[in-house]
């Protein structure tokens, strides 16, 4: 860092910042910089930040972040009994979530409501049913992996894994919710055909009523299936539980990944410096 006759100098460079991913795409971010003398102790050489620490062109425009704050602070460190002088700049950069919503979020939310018309069709109508089912969980697997793909690979688990995560569990449920039904709707003709089953291989078929009887309305004969009906409730009490369940998913993950709970925390939130609010959008 050069100086100048007055004592002021000027430190351009290029800087790496480590980033904590708990809360991608969600999260904010906070990349210190320290400048620090490793030749001469603070007996020699004190170093402290001018009124204004930073200055950031107007016409500056970062692709994912927005810059909301800037802080100075000091860091002296002492190393073998001897002083060293040190200065830091914190730079709180907040994530633009614009991008994640109308790739990520919004399609997932489409594909999961989608699956939920499979509650709305008839119980017989299984060819629909399976090509609507894998349909939506073969869309939110490639969701999935285009959500996660060019992202840094870390060993906890992300926001977004979390959403796409669940996601995929609500329409996968909701492809074994129609499993639970055809199999509901088709025990009574497995049973009947495994009874008459002795009758056919012996070349007899059994023409003695049943226990149930056919009843008789506006002319006509039907008879009653429990099997059936138990089929028709399931999907009636489906097409509830599963949107009163996405929707409670959805009030606990914003509400944890917004506002509850923050993984990064400010170190120098309450040392001494020069804390310079950053507004980009001003004219």
């Amino acid at each position: 860092m050069p100086l100048c006759s007055n004592g002021l100098g000027q430190e351009s460079g290029m800087f790496s910042c480590m980033m904590d991913l708990h809360k991608y795409p969600l999260d904010k971010q906070i990349c210190d910089i320290r400048l620090e003398s490793y030749g001469h102790s603070a007996a020699t050489l004190i170093v402290r930040w001018r009124e204004s620490p930073a200055e950031i062109s107007k016409s500056l425009r970062l692709p994912q972040f927005d810059i909301n704050l800037l802080r100075s602070f000091h860091c002296d460190q002492q190393y073998m009994g001897i002083n060293y002088t040190c200065i830091g700049l914190d730079i709180h950069l907040m994530r633009n979530i614009g991008y994640y919503l109308t790739q990520t979020y919004i399609p997932c939310i489409l594909v999961v409501i989608l699956s939920w018309v499979n509650f709305w069709l008839s119980v017989d109508a299984v060819p629909a049913r399976i090509s609507l089912g894998l349909l939506t969980v073969l869309t939110m697997t490639t969701q999935s992996s285009a959500a996660v793909r060019g992202l840094t690979v870390v060993s906890y688990v992300k926001a977004m894994d979390v959403w796409v995560f669940a996601c995929l569990f609500f329409v996968f449920a909701g492809l074994l919710e129609f499993a639970w039904v055809n199999v509901s709707n088709r025990v009574e003709s497995r049973r009947k055909s495994i009874t008459d089953l002795p009758a056919l291989v012996n070349g007899k078929v059994s023409s003695s009523p049943t226990k149930e009887s056919p009843k008789h309305r506006d002319g006509f004969f039907f008879k009653p299936s429990k099997n059936r009906e138990k089929a028709r409730n399931i999907d009636r009490v489906s097409r509830f539980l599963f949107p009163i369940a996405f929707i409670l998913f959805n009030a606990a993950y914003w509400s944890i990944y917004l506002v509850l709970w923050e993984p990064v925390q400010d170190k120098h939130e309450d040392s001494e410096g020069i804390t310079i609010p950053v507004n980009l959008n001003d004219s």
